[in-house]
């Protein structure tokens, strides 16, 4: 049998036909392309072959010069272009801020709209919006209705008018309602096995990561260790006084401690079920602590270390022995990259603003160890390009962008700089800057992940700025509850 069987039915107008008739076979039509699309959606998980399929049925059933499917970004906040038929520049099509004026009036839809009730309804004075959907509209997309369910908005499908002229019938406005929702459950559906597939690639990069971070700690221990039982067996009773072997032994410990706390750190993120004991916090305290820790080692390099706490006395909802776990880190990396007689700079602040572009770029999640992470997001191939909202450049996910204050921690360093192309990677265990061979840089190289891992924890996001020869600055962005 021809699965395309109902595709190719052809509507015969006969004089004398009754009208009824002639609605009751429109009708049968559209159910055969509803069972057609279906019988073709059971077979695949692709998205885009998904909304093909879509768009190739609501413009052969309602008679479409054109059709373009939006879809919002999975991790940023734009609703996107992500695939168009019938449109000769799909370049030309912008992108949508998902809190602009237009975006909130589509989740208001229930029915098919014309984009000039938009208009007439529209009160504000933003042109770039105006533009954008005018650019839409010259491109010759009269009619939008939007794409989705009970969890809210996946995204929304632009119409052209009829080819014939008319306008849609009650019956047209059902049938693409009806489309619609078989394409909002199917294409929702393909996101989460797409994000089942993301999840069982990150268990087995986690497995391959475990087994090297073993085989890395089993060697880093044992030195730590055999300098401890070294010191601690060479002092006999009485001889208290022999503070280099006691000092020996003191930093041994430290050594040790930090390895361990950073083993058990990366044990707890493995699931993303870090356990974080939050409260409010004056996180001055925190870094109090940490420098006093680190003031060895600050001495032995005659670093100056200057401390600006502009939110001094703030109080945060953090974990603190987390928190601490990622300050330790970001001093560590100063440390090791800072030659001797240099300078470390601390700063916090409160910002109402999201995080600008000279912040840098954010360290993202590890996991996505593949050429993902630096595409910016595992979707982005996916979509059609076209200009607009750039939100792969400098813009935070959206779920940043709903705070209203963060509290920043900021750490600069005058040392030898990272090449700014691979700060992307910095947060993949084990992997350092290439210029790191330089020096002797001690530690397991998996620092940044964890730290990464637990400011994400915090609904946070890690920022660095750095070029080679040039020095870096870390800032770590902290939700405040205000």
């Amino acid at each position: 049998m021809d699965k395309n069987a109902p595709y190719k039915k052809k509507l015969v107008e006969t004089p004398g036909v009754d009208e009824r008739e002639l609605c009751f076979e429109r009708q049968n039509i559209a159910f055969d392309a509803i069972f057609g699309l279906l019988d073709r959606l059971g077979t695949t998980q692709d998205v885009k072959k998904i909304v093909q399929l879509f768009l190739m049925t609501i413009m052969g059933q309602l008679g479409l010069k054109r059709a373009s499917c939006y879809l919002v970004h999975p991790s940023k906040r734009v609703l996107k272009q992500f695939y168009a038929l019938g449109v000769a520049n799909v370049g030309s099509l912008p992108k949508l801020d998902v809190k602009s004026a237009f975006v909130k009036w589509l989740r208001t839809l229930e029915e098919l709209e014309h984009i000039d009730r938009f208009f007439s309804s529209y009160s504000g004075e933003d042109q770039q919006e105006i533009e954008q959907i005018a650019a839409l509209v010259e491109e010759g997309f009269s009619y939008v209705y939007p794409l989705k369910d009970q969890d809210g908005m996946l995204g929304a499908v632009f119409l052209s008018a009829k080819v014939t002229g008319a306008g849609f019938t009650g019956f047209e406005s059902e049938l693409l309602k009806m489309l619609s929702g078989v394409a909002t459950i199917t294409i929702k559906n393909a996101w989460l096995y797409q994000m089942t597939l993301l999840s069982k690639l990150e268990l087995e990069r986690f497995a391959e990561v475990k087994k090297e971070f073993i085989n890395h700690t089993s060697h880093e221990l044992r030195t730590p260790l055999t300098v401890l039982k070294s010191a601690l067996w060479s002092i006999e009773p009485g001889e208290t006084e022999d503070n280099v072997m006691v000092d020996m032994a003191k930093n041994a410990v430290m050594s040790l401690s930090s390895v361990v706390e950073y083993l058990l750190s990366l044990n707890e993120i493995e699931l993303k079920q870090t356990d974080l004991r939050m409260g409010l916090v004056d996180v001055s305290n925190i870094i109090e602590d940490c420098l006093r820790e680190k003031l060895p080692e600050l001495e032995e390099k005659a670093i100056t270390v200057q401390v600006n706490d502009g939110a001094r006395f703030k109080q945060v909802l953090i974990d603190p022995s987390k928190i601490k776990v990622v300050l330790r880190s970001l001093l560590d990396n100063a440390l090791d990259f800072v030659e001797h007689g240099g300078k470390i700079d601390i700063e916090t602040f409160i910002s109402d603003s999201k995080p600008g572009t000279d912040e840098g770029i954010e360290i993202g999640d590890w996991y996505l160890g593949l050429d993902q992470r630096f595409d910016g997001d595992l979707f982005d191939g996916l979509f059609e390009e076209a200009p607009g909202i750039d939100a792969s450049e400098g813009e935070p996910p959206f779920e940043m962008c709903l705070g209203t204050s963060h509290f920043v921690i900021r750490i600069s360093d005058d040392g030898i700089g990272i090449p700014a192309e691979e700060i992307k990677s910095l947060a993949e265990p084990f992997k350092r800057a290439t210029n790191s061979t330089l020096k002797n840089v001690n530690g397991l190289g998996i620092g940044l992940s964890v730290a990464q891992k637990i400011v994400a924890g915090h609904g946070g996001k890690l920022y660095c700025r750095s070029s080679k020869g040039e020095g870096s600055v870390f800032s770590i962005w902290l939700p405040m509850n205000t």
